[in-house]
């Protein structure tokens, strides 16, 4: 029966036309009553269901999970997004200030960076957060979904790489093994033949060490060697000296002409200095060239003076010899000229004149 059916029937039953009206007032009073009770009962129930489904929803691993992944990877992608949007915003923005900039004194460059880094940031952010959160969100789903297949994966390649690593290791410890046994056979023949070696080698050693032992006796003990080691060492001493004397005073006066050329610069100080240096290094290097050929020119000269002695005796004795010979044949000569000088005299003045008498006393 509809509301309007219900009033004409209220006011045909009703004595009055008020009684009627009042009637339909209270039967629509009653029904709207009853209709708010039942969308109360309606929405607390349905109230009641979605709550039970978001609280079953909310306790979800999987929910919990994938919005977790959402949320980390909207806050990473979109932090980066957002930073890389500000850096492009600002440069674009920056140069589309360029070209209003004289117009405004330049103060569009700035404006321009300033919008276009907020809307790159703004639109970076968004693109960026939607991205990471669909993507981490789908990648944290699938992989809690997965996560049993994704362990008895995991178990499988663990238990895999286990058998492969047992297996090697086997193969290591056998490999090692006979490495070792071999290595320890080689090692002690190696150890044989090397004992027979070192006692080959002390033998020849020892055999060496006592040659070389009279080698040497035989070389300090002989005279020629002494004197030659001598000479060397005095010529060393001698020329070294003279060379080092001669070095410093070439040095000094070559260092003072080459301190002469910036005296003008040091105020005279550079010849003392140049002097110094130049001395320095000539007697060092006039010590050393004439230590070397004091030693070496030394050496030679005491050994070839020694080697030689006798046939250097020999010749002093036939020089002292030929000089003794000379002697006396001049004294004779000379004895003869001066008897023959005599007899001269006599005869041209009959031998009883004074001259005569002189020279004969002479």
């Amino acid at each position: 029966m509809t509301p309007i059916q219900t009033l004409e029937k209220n006011l045909t039953e009703a004595s009055s036309p008020a009684g009627g009206v009042a009637a339909y007032a209270a039967a629509t009073k009653k029904r709207v009553a009853e209709q708010l009770n039942f969308c109360r009962h309606r929405f607390v129930a349905t109230a009641q269901v979605s709550k039970e489904k978001v609280v079953a929803v909310a306790s979800d691993r999987t929910v919990q999970v994938t919005a977790a992944s959402a949320a980390g990877g909207a806050v990473v992608v979109g932090t980066g997004t957002a930073v890389a949007g500000l850096v492009v915003g600002s440069a674009v923005g920056t140069m589309l200030g360029f070209v209003p900039a004289l117009f405004t004194f330049g103060l569009s460059i700035p404006l321009g960076a300033l919008i276009g880094g907020g809307c790159g940031a703004a639109v970076g952010g968004a693109v960026g957060g939607t991205t990471g959160m669909a993507g981490a969100g789908a990648a944290g789903y699938g992989a809690y979904t997965k996560r049993d297949e994704i362990k008895t994966f995991l178990n499988l390649a663990t238990a895999k790489v286990l058998g492969v690593v047992a297996a090697t290791k086997s193969g290591v410890a056998a490999r090692t093994k006979a490495a070792k046994d071999k290595a320890m056979s080689v090692h002690s023949a190696c150890t044989l033949h090397v004992a027979a070696k070192v006692g080959l080698a002390k033998d020849s050693a020892t055999k060496a060490a006592v040659a070389t032992k009279a080698k040497t006796l035989e070389l300090a003990s002989d005279r020629s060697v002494q004197v030659s080691a001598a000479s060397a060492v005095g010529g060393a001493a001698v020329v070294g000296t003279g060379g080092a004397a001669t070095g410093f005073v070439t040095g000094g006066a070559i260092g003072a002409a080459v301190g002469f050329v910036p005296a003008i610069f040091t105020f005279g100080l550079s010849i003392p200095v140049f002097a110094a240096v130049g001395s320095g290094c000539g007697a060092a290097a006039g010590s050393v060239i004439g230590g070397v050929t004091g030693l070496v020119g030394g050496g030679a000269t005491g050994y070839g003076i020694y080697t030689k002695r006798e046939v250097i005796g020999s010749s002093v004795n036939d020089a002292r010899s030929a000089v003794g010979s000379a002697t006396k044949y001049v004294k004779d000569q000379a004895a003869s000229s001066a008897v023959y000088v005599r007899a001269r005299i006599s005869g041209a003045t009959g031998g009883t004149s004074e001259y005569g008498s002189d020279v004969s006393a002479n």
